[in-house]
C-alpha cells in the first residue's frame, strides 16, 4: 500500500472522475428530459412550437457529439473535463431558454447545481460567469427568434415575428419597445444574473460547509479506527470489524505476529529503540496491506493480518514476505529485530475461533524461539 500522501492523490484522481461521471448523467438526464418534452410537445399535448423546440432539439444534440467524445476517448481525470462538460451543460440549457423563453427559465439553475460538486471552488465560479454570458445571449436570441416571453400575458405562443405582423397591421393596441436588447439586458438578464448569483454564493457556503463536516467526520473516523503510532488499524476497529463485518465474510485467514526480544531492547537500549522495532514491523505489515488485507495493531508488540477470501499460497507468501523485509532490516542497525508468527484460516462465521488459534500458534512459535535459543 502507498504512503498516505499517495493514497490521497489517489483519492483526489478518484473524485474527479467520480465528479466528472456525475456530470455526465446529470447530462444524460437533462437529454432525456428534453427528448420526453419534445415527444410531448409533438403530440401536441404541450402548446409549443413544434418547429421551434424541434429546431432546439437538434442543437441539443449537436452539443451532446463533444460529449460522447469525452465520455468514449477522454482520461475523465484531466483537469478540463469538468469545464468543458459544464460549458456544454451551460450551452444546452442557453439554447432551450432561448428557443422556449419563460418555460424554460429555471434551466440555468442545472450548471450550477452540477458545478457545485468539485472541489476547486473556482469551478462553481466559473461556470456562473459561463451561465451569465450563455443567459444574456439566449435571452437576445430567443427575443428575436424563440417563443417571447409576452405570451405568457397572452396565453400564446407565438414568435416575435407574428406579433410584430399583427403589431404593423394594427390588429395590437399597444406599442413595442423601440430598444428591445436594452431592456432585455437591463430588465431581463440583469435580475436574473443577480439571482444566480445569490443562488452560486449559498450553493458554495452549503458545499464548504458540507466539505468542512466530511474532514471533520474522516478525521475523528481515522483517529477513532487508527493506531497513530504505527498507521495500521487499532483494537477498537478489529473488535469492530470481528463482530459486524468479518462473521459475513465467506473465508477468512488470520495471521499473527508478535515482536521478538522486546522487554530485552526495552532494557538495554530504552524504550525508544522497542519503539523502533514495533513502528519497523508495522511499517512491512502497511506495505502489504490492501482493502482485503487489513492489519491492526492488538496488542503492545502484537499485530494480526485478516485477509479476505485467501488465494492459494498467500498465507505463505505473506510469512515469508514479513521475514524477508525483517531479515533485511535486521543487518541495517545494531538492534536485532524478528517475529514469531501463526497463523489459521476457516469460514468467516469461526472468526474468533480462527484468531484464538492464530494467536496460539504464535505464542507457541514464540516459545520455541526462546527454548532454542537457551
Amino acid at each position: 500500500m502507498e504512503n498516505y500522501q499517495e493514497q490521497y492523490n489517489q483519492e483526489l484522481h478518484q473524485q474527479e472522475i467520480n465528479s466528472n461521471l456525475s456530470t455526465l448523467k446529470g447530462y444524460f438526464w437533462i437529454v432525456v428530459t428534453i427528448l420526453v418534452l419534445w415527444l410531448l410537445t409533438l403530440t401536441r399535448i404541450f402548446i409549443v412550437d413544434a418547429g421551434i423546440f424541434t429546431m432546439a432539439v437538434g442543437l441539443s444534440m449537436v452539443m451532446g457529439i463533444p460529449v460522447l467524445y469525452i465520455y468514449k476517448k477522454v482520461d475523465l481525470s484531466k483537469h478540463w473535463v469538468k469545464y468543458v462538460l459544464l460549458t456544454l451543460i451551460c450551452v444546452i440549457s442557453a439554447i432551450f431558454a432561448a428557443f422556449l423563453s419563460f418555460h424554460a427559465v429555471l434551466i440555468y439553475v442545472l450548471p450550477l447545481l452540477l458545478a457545485v460538486q468539485y472541489r476547486e471552488k473556482q469551478t462553481l465560479w466559473i461556470t456562473y460567469a459561463v451561465n451569465d454570458v450563455t443567459m444574456t445571449i439566449s435571452m437576445v436570441a430567443g427575443f428575436y427568434h424563440g417563443i417571447c416571453d409576452l405570451n405568457v400575458l397572452l396565453g400564446s405562443n407565438h414568435t416575435r415575428d407574428w406579433y410584430l405582423e399583427q403589431w404593423a397591421a394594427g390588429t395590437m393596441q399597444f406599442g413595442i419597445e423601440p430598444d428591445p436588447v436594452f431592456v432585455i439586458l437591463f430588465y431581463g438578464a440583469l435580475p436574473r444574473a443577480v439571482i444566480l448569483l445569490m443562488f452560486t454564493a449559498i450553493l458554495r457556503y452549503i458545499s464548504i460547509s458540507s466539505h468542512e463536516d466530511a474532514q471533520r467526520i474522516a478525521d475523528l473516523t481515522y483517529r477513532k479506527e487508527t493506531d497513530l503510532g504505527t498507521h495500521v488499524y487499532n483494537k477498537n476497529k478489529y473488535e469492530e470489524m470481528i463482530e459486524t463485518y468479518y462473521p459475513e465474510v465467506r473465508r477468512l485467514a488470520a495471521i499473527f505476529w508478535d515482536v521478538n526480544n522486546l522487554k530485552y531492547v526495552n532494557d538495554k537500549y530504552g524504550h525508544a529503540a522497542g519503539d523502533v522495532l514495533i513502528q519497523t514491523l508495522s511499517s512491512v505489515l502497511y506495505e502489504l496491506s490492501t482493502d482485503r488485507r487489513k492489519v491492526y495493531r492488538v496488542g503492545g508488540d502484537e499485530f494480526v493480518m485478516i485477509i479476505e477470501n485467501p488465494v492459494e499460497t498467500e498465507i505463505e507468501s505473506m510469512i515469508e514476505t514479513v521475514k524477508a523485509d525483517l531479515m533485511e532490516k535486521d543487518g541495517q542497525g545494531d538492534i536485532p529485530i524478528s517475529s514469531a508468527v501463526g497463523w489459521a484460516e476457516g469460514c468467516g462465521v469461526d472468526i474468533c475461533k480462527i484468531v484464538h488459534e492464530a494467536d496460539t500458534k504464535m505464542y507457541e512459535n514464540k516459545k520455541r524461539g526462546k527454548e532454542g535459543r537457551e
